[in-house]
């Protein structure tokens, strides 16, 4: 890779999740040259280019984006400050990179999303799902012709309580936005987008509440998911994560992003054809998990905006994406709280 150009990014922040969950992923990506870091506190721009091996260090964004010759910036924080910040690097023709939701409201992610555009630009958003390994397997099982096609999809996502953050008005509103902008995310990228959405909504107390939610998709299949925070104790530790693909005589179970059960038409062995189910299962050791980051899809979200910084992905998760997994949330919201089926806006 030494003979070859790399991405030169540089990142607008070093807070604790950039720096737990972003920065990390560099020395794993070969495709990277990590130019610069910025942020209004000077000790954490110098204690990140100092453990990550950045070579020049700003407080000011500005003077960083007109000193450095770039290929992307990585923009991460809470959404409002992604939402103000992102237009900054966008408006100079400069792909961005910013984390799950791009900004609180689709609204706000469709102003990002066409901002990007008309400075003949694009950015990616953090769904780190979809590089996740036990998802890059449910989708490339779901694609063979022997599946037969998605036909229906359940997810539960189950979690402790879960507070009220970056101004949204009640905790039950941030859970969508927030968090579960990451399984609706997850659910278009196996079904696609939906059309329609049927939710009832129920309150135990204002942390711990829970969604159930029917699906209407564009292409036809039908869906189901149960989000709560009623399941576990603790927040965003206990969390339960079941995705369910069902195709013809045939059907693949992701369990909290570790397990990979594929249950094929045809059975692998006719010894006990009375017991039924021939499962193919995927079971890692902790070996297997040890680099975690890796396998939960950090390292391939960042790897995939560099590459794509460097030409060599054309899509991905991106602004756009944002804007319609918050509308979907939105609809959501609006369909448990007396709106009966609502049209999710394309």
């Amino acid at each position: 890779m030494s003979s070859e150009r790399r991405a030169r990014l540089a990142f607008l922040g070093c807070g604790s999740f950039a720096t737990a969950s972003i920065f990390p992923q560099i020395q794993l990506i070969p495709e990277i040259d990590l130019v610069a870091v910025c942020d209004l506190d000077e000790d954490k721009a110098q204690r990140n280019a100092r453990n990550f091996g950045a070579r020049r260090v700003y407080t000011d964004m500005e003077k960083m984006l007109d000193t450095e010759e770039l290929d992307g910036v990585f923009t991460i924080g809470p959404a409002p400050q992604q939402y103000r910040l992102a237009p900054v690097v966008l408006r100079r023709g400069l792909p961005v990179y910013v984390e799950k939701p791009s900004a609180n409201t689709s609204a706000e992610a469709k102003e990002l999303a066409e901002l990007a555009e008309a400075n003949g630009t694009w950015g990616q958003v953090g769904f780190m799902k979809r590089f996740a390994d036990v998802y890059r397997i449910a989708k490339e099982v779901i694609a063979r012709p022997e599946f037969g096609g998605l036909h229906v999809l359940k997810v539960k996502f189950g979690q402790g309580k879960y507070p009220q953050i970056w101004g949204i008005d009640s905790a039950k509103r941030a859970f969508l936005i927030g968090q579960c902008v990451h399984i609706f995310d997850l659910v278009r990228f196996f079904g696609g987008d939906v059309r329609a959405v049927n939710a009832l909504y129920y309150e135990v107390g204002p942390q711990n509440f829970s969604y159930l939610i029917n699906l209407e998709f564009v292409n036809g299949t039908v869906g189901h998911m149960d989000i709560n925070t009623l399941d576990s104790k603790v927040g965003t530790r206990d969390i339960i994560e079941t995705l369910e693909l069902i195709g013809m005589e045939t059907h693949v179970v992701c369990e909290d992003m570790m397990k990979v059960k594929y249950q094929p038409q045809e059975a692998w062995s006719a010894e006990a054809p009375r017991l039924g189910r021939y499962n193919f299962t995927l079971e890692p050791s902790w070996t297997g998990l040890s680099i975690s980051k890796r396998n939960f899809g950090y390292t391939g979200e960042v790897e995939h905006f560099a590459r794509r910084c460097l030409g060599l992905e054309s899509s991905g998760p991106d602004l756009w994406d944002s804007y319609k997994a918050l509308t979907f949330g939105e609809a959501v919201y609006k369909s448990s709280h007396g709106g009966g089926r609502v049209l999710v806006e394309q």
